[in-house]
């Protein structure tokens, strides 16, 4: 559906909705609506899914917000026992968020969250062991010699040290070994991770999905795709051929994995964090088949980006967005590290930039974070508690 027909839909003073039930929870696009203002029923096209279903009345409201998420991220809060589990989902709970993104969800975590009336999401990640990719060489990407070296070079790092002289973000090629997504090994690999994870959880977030020198594989199989495309497409430079035979591979996977996870669970919730960075085209994520896509407005590390770069990288994701792929969530990106904290009344600007592209929806990383800092904490519980039917329209125009 359009933006301009949702605006539309919004508009009508009393609400005709489609049953949940036949959804996720909410969480599907309706990319196309046809309503029968005097009939019984609604004819809805989704992105895989094509139903009738009887029309039941809500508030205009109520239905703004069946559609948005507020997530939270984290890998460092104690999970030693119970009562630790417990705490992180009362802590995400009492802060305002309605979704749960961790590694390794447990009975003890998807018990409290359901009783709260929270969604957890387990982290789905690409790694493979230095064992894994002794045993299955050929399911792992491969990078240049060169790439090799400075890989080496840089392992030694405290890279939290340097980075915070050097203010990279990141390593220039990632450390650990990543499938390749053109493997049909790795692609049973990651569909089993994923059937693994939603055995136990609401949903999946998929992260780390991307190239471990930013731009390409290198193994042979890769290579002799690029070859064949360069067959096909004789004339182009084969700088265009590799960024595009790699870009689609990350697209052609999210659809894979969307259709397997759907299959495993029709109503598990899909999402994502964009990481790492695709040199090629930065701004691909807009292809890539999921229900919510996040992506970062405001990273973690310094130089932390001015409030008017956070507004254009918001503005300018939510300009790219196409819902009949995903639909585009704000992700704010916060560690614990005193030389990394924002101040509450930055994080506070940040949040309300964040609701407003993203139309009621967002996504924090880290809970640790707000957990140690209670007035950071406080400000974000603020703003998650705002109405956000004004958020929702102004994202929608």
């Amino acid at each position: 559906m359009s933006l301009m027909g949702w605006q539309a839909l919004l508009a009508f003073p009393s609400m005709v909705e489609v049953s949940m039930d036949s959804f996720v929870h909410g969480h599907v696009l309706l990319i196309d609506v046809n309503v029968d203002l005097a009939g019984t029923s609604v004819r809805v096209a989704g992105p895989a899914t094509l139903c009738y279903a009887p029309l039941v009345c809500k508030s205009e409201v109520e239905r703004a917000r069946s559609i948005i998420v507020k997530a939270v991220w984290d890998w460092h809060m104690p999970r030693e026992n119970a009562k630790d589990e417990r705490r992180l989902v009362e802590i995400a709970h009492d802060t305002g968020f309605d979704t749960l993104i961790i590694h390794n969800p447990t009975p003890v975590v998807m018990e409290n969250a359901h009783r709260l009336g929270m969604q957890v999401c387990a982290i789905v990640i690409p790694n493979v062991t230095t064992e894994y990719t002794r045993n299955y060489p050929d399911a792992v990407q491969r990078m240049l010699p060169a790439e090799n070296a400075i890989a080496e070079a840089v392992s030694g790092l405290d890279w939290e040290a340097y980075t915070a002289h050097a203010h990279r973000w990141f390593y220039p090629v990632q450390l650990s070994h990543l499938l390749c997504f053109e493997s049909s090994q790795a692609q049973d690999e990651l569909r089993a991770r994923v059937s693994a994870a939603l055995a136990v959880t609401d949903g999946v977030a998929f992260d780390g999905f991307g190239f471990r020198n930013h731009y390409a594989c290198y193994c042979p199989r890769c290579q002799t795709l690029r070859e064949e495309m360069a067959v096909q497409q004789a004339g182009r430079s084969s700088d265009h051929i590799l960024a595009e035979m790699s870009e689609d591979s990350l697209v052609n996977l999210s659809h894979l994995l969307y259709e397997h996870a759907k299959g495993v669970k029709t109503n598990a919730l899909i999402t994502n964090h964009i990481w790492p960075p695709f040199r090629p085209n930065p701004d691909y994520a807009s292809r890539l088949r999921l229900d919510y896509c996040s992506q970062t407005i405001s990273w973690f590390y310094r130089p932390h980006w001015s409030l008017e770069r956070v507004r254009f990288e918001a503005e300018q994701m939510k300009h790219l967005e196409n819902p009949a792929r995903n639909r585009f969530v704000p992700f704010i990106g916060l560690f614990d590290q005193p030389h990394l904290l924002r101040t509450p009344p930055r994080i506070a600007a940040e949040m309300t930039i964040a609701l407003e592209y993203g139309a009621g929806s967002l996504v924090f990383c880290s809970l640790f974070t707000l957990w140690h800092n209670p007035e950071i904490r406080q400000v974000v519980q603020n703003a998650l508690a705002t109405d956000t039917i004004e958020c929702i329209e102004k994202g929608l125009t």
